[in-house]
């Protein structure tokens, strides 16, 4: 399975995405196996605390572009569906989820790391969305999480110039809750997962469910990102990505 769960004695669930020969990209049958992980989750009472985290010490480079080079209507439709849903099924779990981010987490990878309650990374990562110089929109939910985590202007900036911000510049805007050197990363998230268990997991759950009425939403997000996605420019501009060579705005 390309998303692993490991279950501890404290109820302490990782999941792990394993697909580092891809950088741990989300394709469909990542998606796919993050929302059996997320069923699983979902349906075990013992759980108090998600920390997601990438394998071999890279979070997540984004979305499969070869899912995207070409995609056609009916496909891009379809991913763009399935990855806000299971997203958005990641951000309703009644237990808190921290994301633990290392090298990157660009695009659909930043949107994945957005859905969860708290973001600890290592002060060298890049952060960002990409997705315009691709000729894409984000699919998944992340304009509206973006502007709620970190507001308009900083929003604005991100999305605009489609650059990626290092882990420090991240907690200075508060993309992320912790930007540390590499050495105190586990020991971060360790620190945020005991103060988590320490809590009452009922007050949790409505504390969730209370700030949850606080964000924003953009429900024509997947359907933009679809209909962007299979834009001759669009189509070119990953292309290129792909195959790494330059493109013209023409």
């Amino acid at each position: 399975m390309p998303v692993l769960l490991d279950v501890d004695e404290r109820g302490l669930a990782t999941l792990t995405l394993d697909r580092y020969a891809k950088r741990n990209s989300l394709d469909e049958a990542m998606l796919e196996s993050f929302g059996e992980a997320l069923g699983a989750i979902e349906a075990d009472p013992q759980i108090r605390v998600v920390v997601l985290r990438g394998s071999n010490g890279f979070f997540c480079a984004g979305a499969d572009i070869a899912d995207w080079a070409d995609p056609g209507p009916v496909t891009a439709d379809r991913l763009s569906r399935l990855g806000t849903a299971t997203f958005a099924r990641l951000a309703a779990l009644s237990v808190p989820t921290v994301a633990l981010i290392e090298r990157s987490a660009l695009g659909g990878g930043l949107e994945l790391a957005l859905a969860c309650d708290l973001r600890v990374t290592t002060e060298d990562a890049g952060l960002g969305y990409p997705e315009t110089k691709l000729g894409n929109l984000t699919a998944w939910g992340g304009i509206a999480r973006l502007v709620d985590t970190v507001g308009l202007a900083q929003a604005r900036r991100l999305f605009l110039t489609a650059t990626a911000i290092s882990g420090a510049e991240a907690a200075r805007i508060g993309l992320v809750t912790h930007a540390v050197p590499a050495d105190r990363l586990e020991e971060t998230v360790e620190e945020l997962v005991t103060a988590v268990i320490a809590c009452e997991p009922l007050a949790l759950r409505v504390v969730k469910d209370i700030l949850a009425g606080y964000q924003t939403r953009v429900t024509a997000e997947p359907t933009l990102a679809a209909f962007f996605s299979f834009s001759d420019a669009s189509r070119r501009r990953k292309e290129a990505f792909v195959k790494r060579r330059p493109t013209t705005t023409k």
